[in-house]
């Protein structure tokens, strides 16, 4: 089963609609004001009690030993997480445009989480298809995108398992795949997959995707998927050469 860029209870950009597509604009843009509102809000306070909360540690070393620390802890780490994913979100459509190399940055983004993947028993396989022309695109965006894709991929197998990565040129545009050996995503969670905050993962944010969406997008680029339950899951991301 295949799915396009993301879907929406809104008409997507590109509707014959015109009144439609200006609705869905203004709605986009009054979420990522919002967003950018409350992260700001937030963030100011939560590094305040990150702080106190290190200082206190500092004076009783002893409480890292109880378990409500600990939990204390790992759901302050996940709010800090959380709100840099807020940040990524609405930095993503704001690129930085130079020439780039996509076969190095795809080899070198496939290499840095090589190691965690083999400890897992994942194999991790890269493959230049064909010529790749230097294309105009943000770096740091570009390896987001597939550091992200490359982390699903991971965590879909779990462990003992293949993660395909191939980029190609058809003289118009490039396509970089990532297709892991998990266990598919089921079809239900199909249809909102790159809505921003839906999520279907224990401690998942549901931003990575949409992030992704929005970087490519940025690009004038498309990402879909193709996935069933228990069955090879494919993300290729589409970027013109102009």
């Amino acid at each position: 089963m295949e799915s396009q860029t993301g879907s929406s209870v809104f008409p997507i950009p590109g509707d014959n609609n015109s009144d439609y597509e200006a609705l869905y604009q203004e709605l986009q843009t009054k979420q990522q004001f919002l967003l950018s509102q409350i992260s700001h809000e937030i963030r100011n306070p939560v590094t305040l009690i990150n702080s106190f909360l290190q200082l206190f540690e500092s004076h009783h070393p002893e409480i890292v030993k109880d378990d409500c620390w600990e939990k204390v802890m790992e759901n302050m780490n996940f709010l800090k997480a959380l709100l840099e994913e807020f940040s990524s979100f609405n930095n993503s459509a704001k690129l930085h445009l130079q020439e780039i190399n996509l076969d190095h940055i795809f080899r070198e983004t496939v290499e840095s989480v090589t190691p965690l993947c083999q400890d897992l028993g994942i194999s991790v396989l890269y493959q230049k298809e064909t010529a790749i022309p230097l294309i105009s695109a943000d770096p740091t965006k570009i390896r987001q995108v597939l550091l992200n894709l490359l982390t699903n991929a991971r965590e879909a197998i779990g462990s003992q398992g293949l993660i395909r990565c191939s980029l190609s040129c058809d003289g118009e545009n490039v396509y970089l795949c990532v297709k892991d050996t998990g266990t598919g995503i089921p079809v239900g969670y199909q249809k909102d997959i790159f809505e921003p905050f839906v999520t279907h993962k224990q401690g998942g944010t549901g931003l990575g995707l949409a992030i992704c969406k929005r970087i490519v997008s940025a690009h004038n680029g498309h990402i879909f998927f193709r996935s069933a339950a228990g069955e090879e899951t494919s993300f290729t991301v589409i970027l013109p050469i102009t």
